[in-house]
């Protein structure tokens, strides 16, 4: 019973559970606007220090080079979405449901799994399944928009059904591991479920990423940079230059928008593909070091 309480009382929890509530009772953009400001702040802002993490997992000798790589990534990968839109978008997902998955589950399943990074892989499937699945015409129109590539919608469905079998196979199998996880696993399946089915793709995406990823993920920065849980002031001093340089870059996406032609919703997911790609290949790196030291 302490340990429902606790998971109840938790923040992740609450700040959900508002968000479904509020959307289920109107229907005023409000709380678009707010999720979207969150995604432009602390979603973003959580991603700002990738060049002194990458310092602090020994990437590279000097700042410049590291500036200069991690630059040459996100123009890369945005021409690769430009050029080859489908392929480019697939890479981008699959490296994002370990990212996810890895991000939420990391603390409990590191040192108590077999190969708990099949499980990472295997839980964000699920959820990017379970969000395209329960937004199928919005999430099909981005694809369109995006590649020009049409996706039966039942595809979504049947990935669900798939990653969500594989994941119970996974816990099921190491049952003697992951019983102490197995609670925590459903309840928060359920409340993420909850929220995908009941709100829109904007406060669906936006309340999982601010809320369930980039905020445990920002913790678990400042405490591989500092050494101290509670450094938030150093982390922004440290973000705000490149945080700025974001915004730029999607104020510019937006004023070039005429000649690209994509409907704002695809753009501005197009554009957190193309500043999130590298920042997975730098978490994974900083989790790899975690994990052998």
């Amino acid at each position: 019973m302490q340990k429902i309480v606790q998971k109840l009382s938790d923040i992740k929890v609450v700040s959900t559970v508002f968000c479904v509530i509020v959307s289920y009772l109107t229907n005023s953009l409000k709380i678009d606007y707010l999720v979207i400001f969150g995604v432009l702040t602390l979603g973003i802002m959580h991603g700002a220090n990738d060049l002194s993490l990458l310092q602090n997992i020994n990437f590279m000798r000097t700042k410049v080079q590291r500036f200069v790589v991690y630059t040459l990534t996100v123009i890369i990968f945005s021409f690769a979405l430009y050029q080859f839109p489908l392929y480019a978008l697939v890479l981008f997902v699959l490296f994002s449901c370990y990212h996810f998955g890895e991000q939420q589950w990391t603390h409990s399943f590191q040192n108590q799994t077999r190969l708990p990074q099949l499980f990472y892989f295997l839980y964000g499937g699920f959820l990017f399944s379970a969000l395209f699945w329960s937004h199928a015409e919005q999430t099909l129109y981005i694809i369109k928009e995006l590649s020009d590539f049409s996706v039966p919608a039942y595809y979504f469905q049947w990935m669900t059904y798939l990653f969500l079998v594989l994941c119970a196979l996974f816990l099921l199998f190491q049952i003697s591991t992951t019983r102490t996880q197995m609670f925590d696993v459903l309840f928060q399946t359920v409340l993420l479920v909850a929220l995908f089915w009941t709100t829109n793709l904007i406060v669906s995406f936006g309340t999982y990423f601010i809320i369930w990823h980039s905020w445990p993920s920002m913790k678990d920065q400042i405490q591989a940079l500092y050494n101290k849980p509670n450094a938030y002031s150093l982390y922004i001093k440290d973000a705000l230059p490149y945080w700025l340089i974001s915004l730029s870059g999607l104020f510019l996406f937006f004023i070039y928008n005429d000649r690209i032609g994509l409907n704002p919703l695809a753009l501005f997911f197009s554009f957190l593909a193309a500043i999130t790609f590298p920042h997975v290949l730098v978490i994974f790196g900083l989790h790899q070091k975690t994990k052998l030291s």
